[in-house]
């Protein structure tokens, strides 16, 4: 008798398939747009000089501007960390930080601070020896963007091994997928957090990734193996609609 394929199957691992394209889409951004943009603002934030103090400012400037600014308000909310600052002519606006610490939360309307103006943008401020710097100051944290794209990178792999599973007819337990999804995740949280903390270089994330994300797969595979998919956890087949 003729084994054959399927609908649910096959259409769930179409679905699964096209599905890849978008952390594939994200994997290229983060590689080949985030973190070469970040890499040369780092680099020219930290060669740039000190603008010449008598020189006129500009709306966006490749030298770096002590601006001494006069606090017009701040907004200290769960989500926004905001500060509305006065330093005509040089600069004037608002200011997003990450957090209301350590210098933020004690600003009040009408009070000092000295702010590190570059490419029109503020990059920290400073009052009485406490500094804080905002969301804009780039930051050396390589390891976790690499750690960002190749997550979505593997998890566009997954999703088209997945699918191609499905295409071919063999059935798919729910649980499984989860589980590969999770563990290929978390091989590529722990060396980024290692690599941020330990100072290592970008590239020693995806090189401890892949190859833990592949053992822990196949351990996922071998403990999963033999389970029939229509166990209580639910076929991937199933579950995925027509």
């Amino acid at each position: 008798m003729t084994n054959r394929h399927s609908p649910w199957t096959r259409t769930g691992g179409a679905l699964l398939t096209a599905a890849a394209l978008v952390p594939a889409a994200a994997a290229w951004y983060v590689f080949a747009v985030r973190m070469p943009d970040d890499t040369e603002r780092s680099r020219s934030y930290a060669a740039a000089a000190t603008c010449p103090a008598e020189s006129p400012g500009a709306a966006v400037e490749e030298c770096v501007r002590t601006v001494p600014f006069t606090v017009g308000g701040t907004v200290l909310r769960p989500k926004d960390h905001l500060a509305t600052l006065d330093g005509a002519p040089f600069w004037s606006g608002t200011v997003r930080f990450g957090n209301p610490g350590p210098l933020l939360e004690d600003l009040k309307p009408g009070d000092r601070v000295d702010g590190t103006v570059w490419r029109g943008r503020v990059m920290r401020l400073e009052r009485a020896g406490v500094a804080q710097a905002s969301v804009d100051r780039p930051r050396e944290e390589a390891q976790l963007v690499a750690g960002l794209g190749t997550a979505v990178a593997l998890q566009a792999v997954l999703a088209a091994a997945l699918g191609a599973v499905l295409l071919s007819g063999r059935p798919l337990t729910l649980a499984l997928a989860r589980s590969l999804f999770f563990w290929t995740l978390l091989s590529c949280v722990v060396p980024a957090a290692l690599a941020f903390w330990a100072g290592l270089p970008w590239w020693t994330v995806p090189a401890a990734a892949v190859p833990t994300a592949l053992v822990a797969a196949e351990a996922v595979r071998r403990l999963n193996a033999g389970k029939a998919p229509g166990e209580p956890q639910g076929s991937a087949a199933d579950r995925l609609p027509a």
